[in-house]
């Protein structure tokens, strides 16, 4: 009988974490594991600069903010997303979401533009006095909020 409450406390508390920590748009676990090759370096940040103001800034503005066909990229949905999934969805895209695929970018291409959004999101970060780095720790709450909104 113990045992089976232990379980069942474990689960409760296991459970409602792994839900609310669900991958970025549906992103696969796989991708959350996956680290950019790029990093930081400045070549790939300023590359990926220039590939976002010319595939992405349309929708997405030049400063992150968002226009009328693309939501804003400084919410805290992207700032605690992993490299890797971020990867992953602007590889695949999202119909529903209006996102399309930008696979017929290279690989590197892609990875360019996520260090560009994580230069973004650090700089950001650190005039916050957040954890420059590491995801922003948010929680479920917070996230829902988010999304009502």
């Amino acid at each position: 009988m113990k045992l089976k409450m232990v379980a069942i406390l474990a689960l409760s508390w296991i459970l409602p974490s792994l839900v609310c920590a669900q991958a970025f748009h549906g992103a696969p676990p796989s991708s959350a594991v996956m680290t950019n090759p790029l990093g930081d370096a400045g070549s790939a940040v300023a590359d990926g600069r220039k590939l976002f103001m010319q595939s992405c800034a349309q929708c997405h503005g030049n400063n992150l903010q968002g226009r009328d066909l693309g939501p804003s990229l400084d919410g805290p949905g992207l700032k605690s997303a992993k490299p890797g999934e971020v990867f992953w969805f602007v590889t695949n895209g999202s119909a529903s979401r209006g996102m399309p695929s930008w696979s017929q970018l290279s690989k590197q291409q892609r990875w360019q533009i996520v260090s560009f959004l994580e230069s973004r999101l650090s700089i950001e970060a650190k005039s916050d006095g957040a954890n420059p780095r590491g995801p922003v720790q948010i929680t479920c709450a917070v996230m829902h909020e988010a999304a009502k909104r």
